[in-house]
């Protein structure tokens, strides 16, 4: 007898940030596991509301627009109709409450642990579906062990209501780069530290701004994807041009780019539930200087610099002996690329959909 899994296509009426980025790769590699004879009885469906923002080419996994409500009714309402002969596989944090044949995937427990970074008709959104879902889905996915261990915590459910499957950071290796963004921003291969910007205050990019000047004057912070004004106009800092540069929003083709040629990448971020561009920098030979909070650590292993994001003079000291030391950079660019080969979205996607499957036997 055939299965027949549906995909919550939500998020592909959002734009392209970490979650979109992990169902787009998990879905992307799942559609070729789905030509593996051990999958050939099963039929998935990508169930989209109007106004979907991207179409993936997928081979195996049908694309299919359902419905006229607005995204989020839609998902509550609609969506429950539409998946009601199937499974349904929502990744992307939210997912109709109430439908129990369903796997979803929980990145974080951010929206708990770091509320003031989110309006207050978000929280009440997000506290009200994970509550219910981590009660009444079938099986909840999640990034990391500590999330795990922050998100039963924060929901008063037992540890052991959610599976941990590791995500990747591979996807930039097999796209191609784009020179012309160095020429673009005026940025000298080697002189510069990347960092990837976000309105969120838990990226705690203002660290960043509080001892950009005091490093040698020939290095230059490059911050993608974020806005000056909305990012950092609160901090009181006036940093020189020629210090820390704004590239704005950047592309995959441009991003791998950046990774390659900088001198390292900076990741202060207080709170990850897994932190994909760690791997993304280590996968492309990028040494990386992060934060040692939350999940980070356990993405990072021994093959980053670790710092305090609370403590601007500990991010200065690594920085210091980072941009001092040739030799612990090589180090940390050998090391990350040892690591960034123990994770890889192929190998998430097969887990997820073993997991997934399991579910649907166990009915």
């Amino acid at each position: 007898m055939k299965g027949r899994l549906y995909i919550n296509g939500k998020f592909l009426c959002s734009p392209v940030t970490g979650v979109q980025r992990y169902a787009l790769e998990v879905l992307g590699q799942m559609d070729g596991l789905l030509a593996e004879p051990a999958y050939q009885h099963l039929e998935v469906v990508c169930l989209v509301p109007p106004g979907s923002l991207s179409k993936p080419a997928w081979q195996r996994i049908i694309l299919r627009q359902v419905g006229a409500s607005p995204a989020n009714l839609w998902e509550q309402v609609e969506l429950p109709f539409y998946a009601r002969d199937g499974w349904l596989f929502s990744p992307a944090n939210t997912g109709p409450v109430f439908f129990r044949k369903q796997v979803v995937t929980f990145h974080d427990a951010n929206v708990f642990a770091m509320p003031a970074a989110y309006s207050r008709l978000f929280r009440i959104k997000y506290y009200f579906i994970f509550n219910l879902l981590a009660r009444l889905a079938k099986s909840i996915l999640t990034d990391s062990e500590f999330s795990r261990r922050e998100l039963a915590a924060y929901l008063g459910v037992d540890r052991q209501r959610f599976a941990v499957i590791l995500l990747g950071g591979d996807h930039l290796v097999r796209q191609a780069g784009d020179g012309r963004v160095l020429e673009k921003h005026k940025l000298i291969r080697g002189e510069y530290l990347l960092c990837v910007a976000s309105r969120s205050r838990h990226k705690n990019f203002e660290l960043i701004m509080r001892v950009a000047d005091g490093l040698m004057p020939q290095v230059t912070f490059a911050a993608a994807g974020g806005r000056q004004a909305t990012i950092f106009a609160s901090s009181g800092q006036e940093i020189a041009a020629d210090r820390l540069r704004f590239l704005g929003y950047v592309s995959d083709a441009e991003l791998k780019t950046l990774y390659e040629n900088a001198l390292g990448f900076v990741f202060p971020s207080l709170y990850e539930g897994f932190g994909i561009p760690l791997l993304e920098a280590m996968s492309l030979g990028c040494p990386v200087i992060t934060s040692n909070a939350a999940s980070l650590p356990e993405v990072g292993g021994q093959a980053v610099s670790y710092f305090d994001p609370h403590d601007a003079g500990s991010l200065n000291a690594a920085l210091v002996q980072f941009l001092e030391d040739a030799d612990l950079r090589e180090a940390l660019k050998q090391r990350g690329l040892e690591q960034a080969g123990r994770f890889g979205w192929e190998t998430c996607a097969r887990k997820t959909l073993t997991h997934i499957l399991d579910c649907m036997d166990e009915g």
